[in-house]
């Protein structure tokens, strides 16, 4: 390894970037990383609904083979909260109906949702869908692909701390040595709080698990995250992409993610803030 690109390596692997950009514009950072290294990823998406945001990823990544994996259950939200009765600063499911379409504990509701998806990706070859759980959707897709066989996963299933953890744990398996995963939802926001998110505090578990680093933050009020093993060529490529596009970003120490929280100006402007 050269000079100049072992020092890429070095600074990628210390620093965290925190972005002004929407979800959509990291996904086109991760295009570039990929085929900036001449991959044409497969990807796994958990938690599909009606798939918008898997065609989206579709579209820019223009993967060799696409894997989507959802319950489409009403009984899966049974795990919304722990308690018999929600905290106060925990909205009820019913305030998310009109986002589903329905009743969330009517599972016509989810059957609805899940012909929608199945539609959308009818006939094609390249498109795998799994209705069943995270962790059974985990062992079918091992046994038939291996270990290590895929380049992209987005985790967006279950936003409660222990599924999510569960999740990266479990799916870490399969991703290339190269490989990259990306996170809804990463914050600690009000708009957070009221749907008892948990996705940032089991980021921060996984990376004292595992040897994974965060890449990109972005800096809205319900964060998308990247994050590539420590020391990965992918990581110093997507640092690269970053680098080379106009995103605005400021750099800050990965080991400050856990910290991170939302501040509301008074005009209403979002900003991740560490203090």
């Amino acid at each position: 390894m050269d000079v100049a690109l072992s020092g890429l390596l070095l600074h990628a692997d210390r620093v965290m970037k925190v972005v002004d950009c929407p979800r959509s514009r990291l996904y086109d950072v991760v295009a570039a990383a990929f085929q900036a290294g001449n991959c044409r990823p497969a990807m796994i998406e958990l938690g599909v609904h009606k798939g918008d945001n898997a065609a989206r990823l579709m579209e820019l990544l223009k993967p060799r083979h696409t894997v989507l994996v959802d319950a489409w259950s009403a009984d899966s939200l049974k795990t919304y909260s722990h308690f018999d009765r929600l905290p106060p600063w925990i909205l009820p499911l019913t305030a998310f109906e009109r986002y589903f379409g329905g009743s969330l504990s009517d599972q016509a509701t989810f059957d609805r949702t899940y012909e929608v998806a199945r539609q959308r990706f009818e006939g094609r070859s390249d498109v795998e869908i799994i209705r069943d759980d995270t962790v059974s959707a985990f062992a079918s897709i091992r046994d038939r692909h291996g270990d290590g066989a895929f380049d992209f996963i987005y985790v967006d299933a279950n936003h409660q701390y222990e599924y999510v953890l569960r999740d990266l744990l479990y799916y870490q398996h399969l991703l290339a040595p190269n490989g990259v995963m990306m996170l809804n939802d990463c914050c600690h926001s009000q708009k957070g709080m009221n749907q008892n998110l948990g996705v940032l505090e089991a980021v921060g578990n996984f990376m004292k698990r595992a040897d994974f680093m965060p890449v990109a933050l972005t800096s809205t009020d319900m964060s998308d995250l990247i994050v590539a093993r420590r020391g990965s060529q992918v990581a110093e490529a997507l640092d690269a992409a970053l680098d080379g596009s106009d995103i605005a970003f400021v750099e800050v120490m990965p080991q400050m993610l856990p910290s991170a929280h939302i501040r509301v100006s008074p005009q209403g402007r979002t900003r991740v803030s560490f203090a």
